[in-house]
């Protein structure tokens, strides 16, 4: 059959490394549009307000399509009844375009009244409308991605957002630069038209890689094994009630962004700050804070979509033990990804500021602040994935609200008097209460204890030992006059190597987690292990 399956950890370099090719496209067009003066922090404002509204309504809309679909699909491939779960993934398109449909129609025709009414910021209804065809092709393409992600294939899936990724960054540079001489509000819309074109084109590549391999799928259907078969209104119901209590999860996740837009933009104004003023400043939050951070949280991303399947197919086959293995290698890989990110951007934050965006380099004391949340995010973006896995769809949901409602209250209360510095701070509360509450939860029901000592502390004394030696790289490095940007990627660079090797130092990962990594076999020679 053409559409092969993968090893988890294959599947998830396959994932990682397509997600850092998207974000890596995603920071030239950020970047190229904030340093353009008449866009600059002012449309970063409108284009993440309206963003985060489209995220919020997309994460309703698709309902936690890709990991519901992928869930039941892979369930039903380990039993060999693949007849069923091709009509798993038929009655899945049916389902959730039509309510995706819905959708898109209300955010277009209500963008005016969501932006006026409550986000107070009227400039945000052109973003909304742009954005609501892509909720559509969204839909589709996640229904598609499910089904191949399910049979434990996700080349597929990363390829179509590689390709729509490029075909964003390049349609959002020239969207812009077309309206160059408009306002901040219909160059930020200009922009985000250029997501539905991108999501458009990935649909379709989704869509010729099925047909054509649409024979070989029914050949293996029509071998697959008689089975009791589901009627779709039954299939229908199932999908809706796995599919709620997972989006629940990306629906608060969202919401914490709505709760910015609301309460930032509303709370500097409140604290005295005119209109455009408070969109500056949440520009700032928002397009350049808030970008930075996306960098590891999208390469951690990997664990939470391959873990699903897998730990579906091991509980089915009855190997706890197997899943609790994976569980805890891909919470240890994940503290090996955030940590050094965490400290990395708060030792360079202002140098990278000055790097990145040397047309509007204001916000580096945001990052240093809001870079906390790193650690928890990617912990929690895993954890949340091995819960769905076991079967605990409402417990990632629950505790972001928890977070969330923290979040919100606290946003109210002191934006109004300390103004910016409250909602970077908050993020950091939010995710911590949501990541505390799914870990205590995942390993009470797993009956084990959590190995802090080895998916934590270790990887922290990595951490801390090489923004030591990043902080006196990037001072030696000025002492000697090199510039900014030639001591910032010096600094970057030795940091890797010492974090490298403190991680081989401190023994943090061993022989066989080792030979799981990418060209593991050829590290382990090289160390003698």
């Amino acid at each position: 059959m053409a559409i092969k399956k993968q090893t988890f950890m294959n599947g998830v370099f396959v994932i990682m490394g397509s997600q850092i090719l998207i974000k890596l496209l995603g920071f030239i067009y950020r970047i190229v549009q904030t340093n353009i003066p008449q866009f600059a922090d002012v449309g970063n404002s409108y284009y993440s307000s309206g963003y985060q509204v489209y995220t919020f309504i997309l994460a309703i809309a698709t309902m936690g399509i890709p990991n519901t679909i992928s869930k039941l699909v892979s369930e039903k491939i380990t039993v060999g009844d693949k007849r069923g779960a091709h009509k798993i993934f038929k009655t899945a398109f049916l389902v959730f375009v039509s309510i995706a449909v819905a959708f898109a129609l209300c955010l277009f025709f209500g963008a005016g009244i969501i932006s006026t009414n409550l986000l107070h910021n009227p400039g945000v209804k052109y973003t909304l409308m742009s954005l609501s065809p892509a909720i559509i092709f969204v839909s589709m393409s996640a229904v598609l991605r499910g089904y191949f992600i399910g049979m434990e294939n996700v080349s597929e899936y990363s390829k179509a957002q590689i390709i729509e990724q490029i075909v964003n960054c390049v349609f959002s540079i020239i969207f812009v630069l077309m309206l160059l001489n408009t306002s901040p509000e219909v160059m930020a819309a200009g922009s985000t038209l250029a997501t539905t074109v991108g999501t458009s084109t990935a649909f379709f590549y989704l869509c010729r890689y099925y047909m054509k391999n649409r024979n070989e799928i029914w050949s293996e259907i029509n071998k697959s094994k008689k089975f009791i078969e589901e009627s779709r209104r039954k299939i229908a119901k199932k999908l809706i009630s796995y599919a709620i209590p997972i989006s629940l999860g990306s629906v608060i996740s969202t919401l914490a962004g709505i709760i910015d837009v609301v309460t930032v933009v509303n709370g500097l104004q409140k604290k005295g700050y005119d209109l455009i003023t408070a969109n500056q400043k949440y520009g700032i939050l928002s397009g350049k804070v808030d970008v930075l951070l996306s960098v590891p949280l999208a390469i951690n991303v990997a664990f939470s979509v391959a873990l699903v399947p897998f730990i579906s197919a091991a509980i089915a086959r009855h190997r706890k033990d197997e899943a609790i293995s994976k569980i805890n290698y891909s919470l240890k890989i994940s503290s090996l990804i955030a940590l050094p990110c965490t400290i990395g951007l708060f030792v360079l934050a202002q140098p990278i500021f000055k790097m990145l965006f040397p047309n509007a380099p204001q916000g580096a004391l945001l990052l240093q602040i809001e870079c906390w949340m790193l650690f928890f995010s990617v912990i929690d973006q895993t954890l949340v994935g091995a819960l769905q896995g076991i079967g605990k769809m409402m417990v990632p949901g629950i505790s972001l609200l928890v977070g969330a409602t923290v979040k919100c209250i606290l946003n109210m209360i002191f934006i109004p008097i300390y103004g910016e510095v409250v909602p970077a701070v908050t993020s950091i509360i939010y995710i911590a209460i949501a990541c505390i509450i799914a870990g205590v939860v995942l390993y009470k029901n797993l009956k084990e204890k959590m190995p802090i000592r080895e998916t934590i502390l270790k990887p922290a004394i990595a951490s801390v030992v090489m923004g030591v030696f990043t902080f006196l790289s990037y001072k030696g490095c000025t002492m000697l006059s090199l510039g900014n940007t030639i001591s910032t990627i010096i600094s970057i660079v030795v940091s890797v190597i010492i974090y490298v090797l403190c991680v081989f130092a401190l023994k943090i990962l061993n022989k066989e987690e080792i030979t799981q990594l990418p060209y593991g076999n050829k590290i382990c020679k090289m160390l003698k292990i």
